[in-house]
């Protein structure tokens, strides 16, 4: 769903400051407070229940939220910023939308048999602190506080579910390091392993001035293994990464685990990052990657539609490179494109790097 994002504000010739960003657990914001995404399981199981979420752009779910569904089902946020709905009984892309704005989300709709057992498929090895995260799997409950989720024993809130996948926040107080992820509807249970993983405050060596270099650190905790993370320079006009606007580096592992950045210089001004942890090959969804994709050929054109034949080229049954894939993927620019097309694309971005 979400990649796993951290975001540092700091101020050149100032201390630098440390407020975290992201999803603020189950904090329920008042309808009157504009909707900024749809959250929805990227695959749904035709004819079973399901659970989507509305979020603010601070993250916090909203209540009161109108959406209309592709196969003409409509329903409303509840006070949890929750709603509940039924999938279509035939396969193929169900498409939410808020009337009145242009937020979509785009799901999957694949047939199943009823699982006989609970069972996780799929959980992420790492999960970033405070963000969302999916593991996939089978019997899990559409209606998604009937699922019963506990990291290390404390409950976490369920954002999205259908009988194939679960959207998870960890909880706000969980602390880094290896957990067991333990999942119960009715009398069945299930349970997997995965290690929350957080940056703690960076720091810039050698204080930085316009026109001067200097290192951003970021410290992982929660992990003693090499984690490759790809970070975004967020202010450009403030300060400049050493290669371009992003950095693609691995933290050095053990004790300190940490990984570098030069920086320079180029105005005074507050400026920040923002990193996520790269995905690893093993996590796409390789089918609801595919299904996405096809669906987005459809209403593409120009440049998108040959990347989207690339992509697709490179995932055919038998020949799948994911690393190609991605690479390809991240040359997709969508922001000029219909609603529609731009859902479709970020849903197989996130089925693609398995989030």
């Amino acid at each position: 769903m979400s990649c796993p994002l951290w975001t540092k504000p700091f101020a050149l010739w100032l201390t630098a400051s440390t407020a975290m960003a992201g999803v603020a657990g189950a904090q329920v914001s008042v309808p009157k407070t504009s909707p900024q995404s749809i959250v929805l399981p990227l695959e749904l199981v035709s004819g079973r229940p399901a659970t989507l979420a509305v979020l603010s752009a601070d993250g916090r779910t909203v209540a009161g939220v109108k959406l209309v569904l592709s196969h003409g089902q409509v329903v409303t946020t509840d006070e949890s910023g929750r709603a509940h709905f039924l999938a279509p009984p035939d396969t193929g892309i169900l498409m939410a939308r808020i009337p009145g704005t242009e937020i979509r989300a785009a799901a999957d709709v694949l047939h199943r048999p009823t699982a006989e057992k609970l069972e996780i498929a799929a959980a992420p090895a790492m999960v970033a602190l405070k963000e969302r995260f999916t593991i996939a799997g089978n019997g899990f409950q559409g209606d998604a506080d009937r699922n019963q989720v506990e990291l290390d024993g404390k409950r976490t809130f369920v954002l999205a579910a259908s009988p194939a996948e679960l959207v998870i926040l960890a909880p706000s107080k969980a602390v880094p390091g290896s957990v067991r992820l333990n999942v119960k509807t009715g009398e069945s249970e299930a349970s997997a392993q995965t290690a929350l993983v957080d940056v703690l405050p960076d720091t810039i060596r050698d204080t930085v001035r316009p026109g001067k270099k200097g290192k951003l650190v970021l410290h992982l905790t929660g992990t003693t293994q090499l984690v490759g993370l790809d970070v975004r320079n967020m202010s450009p006009e403030i300060v400049a990464f050493k290669h371009g606007d992003r950095a693609h580096v691995r933290t050095s592992g053990g004790t300190d685990n940490s990984a570098t950045i030069e920086v320079k210089g180029l105005r005074a001004g507050d400026f920040s990052y923002a990193a996520t942890l790269e995905p690893e090959a093993q996590s796409a969804n390789v089918q609801a990657t595919r299904d996405f994709l096809q669906a987005a050929d459809k209403l593409a054109t120009g440049d998108e539609k040959r990347h989207i034949g690339n992509i697709l080229a490179k995932m055919r049954p038998g020949h799948v490179d994911i690393r190609e894939a991605r690479k390809e993927f991240a040359r997709i620019t969508a922001a000029n494109s219909s609603s529609d097309l731009q859902a479709l694309i970020r849903a197989a971005g996130e089925a693609l790097n398995g989030q």
